[in-house]
């Protein structure tokens, strides 16, 4: 593709430049490249400059600061870096299945998105979902790296899923995607908004300023007269119906829906996940699915792995769940769903993400004293900060309770396991 037909304005012959891909690591870029140098949270792209045009690069675009200077090739500079990256990427690969939808929020979307996976597929219509677990369609999965892939990567499998005749996608937006710009330059067809609660201020800083990303799908990304999905028992959904009323969009609460849901005998464990189905059941909707063939599945569709699972249940009834939990809110979810059924007989193997937001430590402690009789504080990823200060961050918001501090994850299961008291309920939380 000609470089005049990615980038306008560009003067002279250059414009006729051929362009074979495109990339925003040194590394996989080939002969013709566009290398895109961002500058990121840790890592600055624009070190690997020299590497890229030695790889072959044909541009290179880099901010307004940089100070490369070739005569060869074509440096573009600009400070809307990722603006520019969405927008080539887009035209590079202008393939887009028919109707696109994102779904954010703190907790949900990976369930959203895998209940809107089986409720087309167990209808035999194709369909994908872009997320945490990957790309997944046809029941193959491409693994990716991030919840919200990079620009290139997400624009390039967009093209790839239409080549493939699927024309029903649902993508994760996460916070730092949005923020990234990462989907920008995609007609979306809905945005879902789940729920809002503290999580990711170790890069947002403040509750506003996450918030105020996660909105980015609805205040930029939504095209005129596109569909926001969400819940009116949310605080966050009168800011959502203000921006539709700004920006044109049809708002769409889940409400009618759930007394719909709430008569159907589901085999899905946690009244959020009933909120989950609703917000997929209105999407599979948007995608031309009558209510008679969603309501005919829903019956068929089963817990997200690793979403409140049972993964093991022993003769004395004591019954072993795992769950993705990793904030305050969805941790105190699925306690209180858990407790409805356990006879308040709860223990809890639980702990912390390192270099992370760190004032979710003594807020997941609390809501954990609050409903476990039993507290097994580990580790759970703690990257490159010391784990035991993690878990002595946990603990001094414990005092009063019964808990233990066994660092090692397996020990830390083995133990809750062996301490178990007939018909007590684990949920082993996190990643």
């Amino acid at each position: 593709m000609l470089l005049k037909n990615l980038i306008k304005n560009i003067s002279g012959n250059k414009k006729n430049t051929f362009v074979s891909g495109l990339s925003i690591n040194s590394r996989e870029v080939k002969k013709n490249y566009i290398f895109f140098a961002i500058k990121g949270n840790k890592i600055n792209g624009e070190k690997f400059i020299p590497q890229a045009i030695q790889k072959g690069a044909s541009v290179i675009v880099c901010s307004r600061a940089c100070k490369i200077k070739n005569k060869k090739i074509l440096i573009i500079k600009t400070n809307k870096i990722r603006h520019l990256l969405s927008s080539v990427a887009s035209k590079f690969y202008p393939l887009k299945p028919k109707n696109i939808l994102a779904v954010t929020g703190t907790n949900g979307k990976t369930s959203i998105a895998d209940i809107f996976y089986q409720i087309l597929t167990i209808n035999n219509i194709p369909v994908a979902t872009i997320g945490t677990f990957g790309i997944k369609y046809k029941n193959k999965i491409i693994k990716t790296n991030l919840t919200s892939p990079d620009t290139i990567t997400l624009h390039k499998y967009l093209y790839y899923l239409k080549k493939k005749k699927i024309d029903n996608v649902i993508i994760e937006a996460s916070s730092h995607g949005l923020d990234q710009k990462r989907m920008h330059h995609i007609k979306f067809k809905a945005g879902i908004f789940t729920n809002f609660s503290q999580d990711h201020l170790d890069y947002h800083k403040t509750m506003k300023s996450y918030l105020n990303a996660k909105l980015i799908l609805f205040t930029k990304l939504l095209p005129k007269k596109s569909y926001v999905i969400s819940d009116k028992t949310i605080n966050e959904f009168s800011i959502l119906k203000k921006i539709s009323k700004k920006r044109k969009l049809k708002v769409l609460d889940i409400s009618e829906e759930l007394n719909q849901i709430q008569k159907i005998k589901v085999s899905l464990m946690g009244s959020f996940q009933k909120k989950n189905l609703s917000m997929a059941s209105i999407a599979a909707k948007l995608c031309n699915l009558s209510s008679v063939k969603i309501n005919g599945v829903l019956k068929k569709i089963r817990n997200v792995n690793g979403r409140l699972e049972l993964i093991k249940k022993y003769p004395n009834n004591v019954k072993v769940f795992i769950d993705y939990a990793h904030t305050p809110d969805a941790l105190h979810e699925v306690l209180k769903s858990i407790k409805k059924t356990s006879n308040n007989n709860i223990s809890l193997v639980f702990g912390c993400g390192g270099e992370r937001d760190f004032k979710k430590r003594s807020l997941m402690a609390k809501i954990a004293k609050s409903f476990c009789h039993n507290i097994y504080v580990t580790d759970d990823n703690p990257r490159k900060e010391n784990p035991k200060i993690i878990r002595k961050e946990i603990i001094k918001h414990l005092k009063g309770s019964n808990y233990f501090n066994i660092g090692n994850r397996t020990k830390a299961i083995k133990k809750a396991i062996s301490n178990a008291e007939p018909n007590e309920t684990i949920l082993i939380a996190g990643k």
